[in-house]
């Protein structure tokens, strides 16, 4: 069972032949320089591509048909095994004639990484745990006590930041952001062009100056 833009296959009536489509390693983005005179090349990662794969639909009540063109249109969250990610279907769908039932022959794209559908902020006290299988890009969310000011490293990535009257603030280290009840906070931040990644396991937390409870979702990601 899967979910798609908060449907339930199962509320759709299909069913997936080979679910297990779902998991693959997408590859990686790469460039190659060959130098005169020098034996092999430079590999230059430039991070990961896209999933795409074939998928078989089977429609199990054809009154639904309508339901299911609409659903699979477009842009949406795939949930599937307690993992979620963007999936876009934008192959033609064509139902075909199998027995009882219709097949549907087509492609879906999702992203390549993986996150918990349920993630809440979890408190971070010596180190932060990736229990993923790749780095992710966590929302970290730093709460003010008596101190205005922080100085904090996490994951090997230093930066500093200004409360002012604020109680709170989240740090977006996947849009490089830092908001405060939505509001932009990010003049108050200090820090270089790299937020924090964390690599799979256990991540140091080191609180140089000031003190603050520091929390993080988003934490967890998988291929």
């Amino acid at each position: 069972m899967f979910k798609f833009k908060g449907i339930s296959s199962t509320d759709m009536q299909v069913i997936i032949e080979e679910e297990e489509h779902f998991i693959a390693r997408a590859a990686k983005r790469y460039e190659v320089t060959e130098i005169e005179g020098r034996d092999g090349a430079i590999f230059d990662e430039l991070g990961y591509s896209y999933v795409e794969r074939p998928i078989y639909v089977q429609c199990l009540n054809i009154d639904k048909i309508d339901d299911i063109l609409s659903w699979l249109d477009g842009e949406g969250e795939l949930e599937y095994k307690g993992r979620k990610t963007i999936a876009r279907f934008y192959s033609k769908l064509e139902p075909q004639r199998d027995t009882i039932i219709r097949i549907i022959d087509t492609n879906f794209i999702r992203d390549p990484f993986w996150t918990k559908i349920e993630d809440n902020f979890v408190t971070a006290t010596n180190n932060i745990e990736n229990t993923g299988n790749i780095y992710s890009r966590p929302i970290l969310r730093l709460e003010k006590t008596d101190y205005e000011d922080v100085d904090i490293e996490i994951a090997g990535i230093r930066f500093q930041y200004t409360f002012e009257d604020d109680e709170y603030v989240e740090i977006d280290c996947e849009e490089k952001t830092a908001l405060y009840e939505g509001l932009n906070r990010n003049r108050q931040l200090t820090i270089g062009y790299e937020f924090p990644k964390l690599s799979p396991g256990n991540n140091v937390v080191t609180i140089k100056e000031g003190e603050c409870t520091i929390k993080a979702k988003r934490k967890d990601r998988w291929l």
